[in-house]
């Protein structure tokens, strides 16, 4: 059983591999050397939510390595980091240009895009530690010191024009407490879930055609379906809000909100009444 269980994770993770190997390619091909990049603001935030995106499949197809054997595992793992990096260093070069074109066209940045700017700089310091960790063990290319403090400085000043806001979205700041939320405040789960066997509960999201967050309980334990990680992406993108914020919002870290929506792992009761909150009370743009 436990033999059958690896070899289904183990193809798992191959198949999400080819889907990370084909999002990084179409990432590479559309914004190399910035050509579909100009100084509007909504196309550089579209770009950042496909990476945003494109890392939470990386980190799915990551923890479920540890299932190979030792030399596969290696091997799968330079090869993953090799792809991450190279849609890091096209992740850093399109911030460059954009920041460029943008203060050269002198446009306004919108109200709240403070809060977005910060987040690019906390970004460089991330992409720093990465190399610093992995990048001798995979021999990855050097990103050089001049273009991250080029970009740094570029951010920097383009963060004193930005306007702040108290948050993206006024909706997302009405749950700004959802991962201390008693399994008690469920009001209607049967709205939202159903028990093993029965027809999954369709939550769809307002204004959405395609992106839908269904919920099966199985043995007290709730998991969440297929197209999940999709509907949750869906409504951080048009939300404004990075599926790194609604982590944190939940408690806990991006690859453990991955799991839970691939329906790798369970959720609790009030990580389900956080999810279900985001998911009916957002509204698009």
């Amino acid at each position: 059983m436990v033999a059958d269980k690896n070899t289904q994770v183990r193809r798992e993770a191959l198949k999400l591999l080819a889907q990370v190997e084909k999002q990084g390619l179409e990432i590479a091909e559309r914004y190399r050397d910035g050509a579909d990049m100009t100084g509007d603001y909504r196309g550089f935030r579209n770009f950042i939510e496909k990476v945003d995106h494109f890392y939470v499949f990386v980190d799915l197809v990551e923890e479920r390595l540890p299932q190979f054997e030792s030399d596969k595992h290696a091997a799968l793992a330079k090869h993953l980091a090799e792809i991450r990096w190279r849609i890091t260093i096209v992740e850093v070069d399109t911030t460059q240009i954009f920041l460029v074109r943008i203060g050269e066209a002198r446009k306004p940045w919108p109200l709240g895009s403070r809060q977005f700017l910060e987040r690019r700089l906390t970004r460089l310091g991330e992409i720093a530690e990465y190399y610093d960790e992995f990048g001798e063990t995979y021999q990855l290319p050097e990103l050089g010191g001049a273009l991250m403090h080029a970009v740094e400085d570029l951010l920097k000043a383009q963060i004193t024009r930005a306007p702040g806001l108290d948050d993206f979205s006024a909706d997302f700041r009405s749950y700004s407490a959802i991962s201390a939320t008693p399994a008690r405040s469920l009001r209607r789960p049967e709205d939202f879930v159903t028990s093993r066997g029965a027809d999954a509960a369709r939550a769809k999201l307002p204004g959405y055609r395609t992106a839908a967050f269904r919920v099966r309980e199985m043995d007290g334990r709730f998991f969440a379906e297929r197209d999940s990680i999709s509907a949750v992406a869906e409504a951080c993108r048009v939300s404004h809000v990075s599926m790194d914020d609604l982590a944190r919002q939940l408690g806990m870290s991006r690859p453990a909100l991955a799991l839970i929506l691939s329906g790798s792992d369970p959720m609790s009761s009030a990580t389900l009444e956080g999810l279900r909150k985001f998911l009916t009370e957002v509204r698009p743009a």
